[in-house]
């Protein structure tokens, strides 16, 4: 039984550690974007928004899929 806890908190953690990875690219892909042409860097957050939410709708194991 311990096994399976601490195999479930380990890729919940893992999928967590991956998403963040995708909000940050995003972001600082965007951010870099948004310096090049002079736009104000908060529009950078929706980046990694837009990164975020594609990330999670290809991970996603929904009805649609």
């Amino acid at each position: 039984m311990g096994n399976f806890f601490k195999d479930l908190i380990k890729s919940v953690f893992r999928d967590i550690f991956k998403l963040f990875i995708a909000f940050a690219m995003g972001t600082g892909a965007s951010g870099i974007v948004c310096w090049y042409y002079n736009f104000p860097l908060g529009f950078s957050i929706l980046g990694g928004i837009v990164v975020l939410g594609l990330a999670l709708a290809l991970v996603s194991d929904s009805t649609f899929s």
